[in-house]
C-alpha cells in the first residue's frame, strides 16, 4: 500500500479552509447588502402608502441595489461550480444567461413607477381614493349578465 503524503493532504485542507472562509466572507457581505436593500424597499413601500405615489428615483435606487446584489449572488454561485472542461463551459453559459435575464427583468421593472403612478392618478381622478389593501378586486358585469362559473354575484 503506498504511503500517503501528509504534506499534500495538509495543503489541500488549507486550500479548502481558505475557500470556505472566502465564501463565508462573501456571503456575509452579500447578507449585509441584502439587508440594506430590504430596508430601502420598505422605505419605498412606506412612501407609496403615505404619498400615494411611487418615487421613480427611490425605485431606481432599490432596483439598482437588487441588480448589483443579484449579480454578485450569481457570480458567487458560479464560482462554486466547476470551472474547467465541459461543465465549466456550461456553468459560464448559465451564469451569462442568468445575468442577461436579471438585467432584462430589472429594466422591465423600471417601468413600474410610471405605470403605478398613472394608475393611482386615474383611480384618484375618478373620485375614489386609491386603496392598497382592500382585498381582491371586484369585477362589475352588465345588469342581467350571468355570474362567471355559476357563482353568486359579489357586487350588488
Amino acid at each position: 500500500m503506498p504511503e500517503r503524503d501528509t504534506h499534500s493532504d495538509e495543503r489541500f485542507d488549507q486550500v479548502g479552509d481558505e475557500v470556505s472562509a472566502a465564501v463565508t466572507r462573501a456571503a456575509s457581505v452579500l447578507e449585509e447588502e441584502l439587508s440594506a436593500g430590504i430596508a430601502s424597499a420598505r422605505r419605498l413601500q412606506e412612501k407609496l402608502t403615505a404619498d400615494r405615489r411611487v418615487d421613480p428615483a427611490a425605485f431606481d435606487e432599490v432596483a439598482g441595489r437588487v441588480r448589483k446584489d443579484t449579480h454578485s449572488l450569481i457570480d458567487m454561485v458560479a464560482a462554486q461550480l466547476p470551472a474547467a472542461g465541459e461543465r465549466g463551459e456550461l456553468t459560464r453559459r448559465y451564469a451569462a444567461d442568468a445575468h442577461d435575464v436579471l438585467d432584462s427583468l430589472i429594466d422591465l421593472a423600471r417601468l413600474a413607477p410610471e405605470l403605478a403612478n398613472g394608475l393611482i392618478e386615474r383611480v384618484s381622478s375618478q373620485g375614489r381614493p386609491p386603496a392598497f389593501d382592500d382585498g381582491p378586486a371586484r369585477v362589475r358585469r352588465p345588469a342581467g349578465a350571468p355570474p362567471a362559473g355559476g357563482e353568486p354575484d359579489p357586487v350588488s
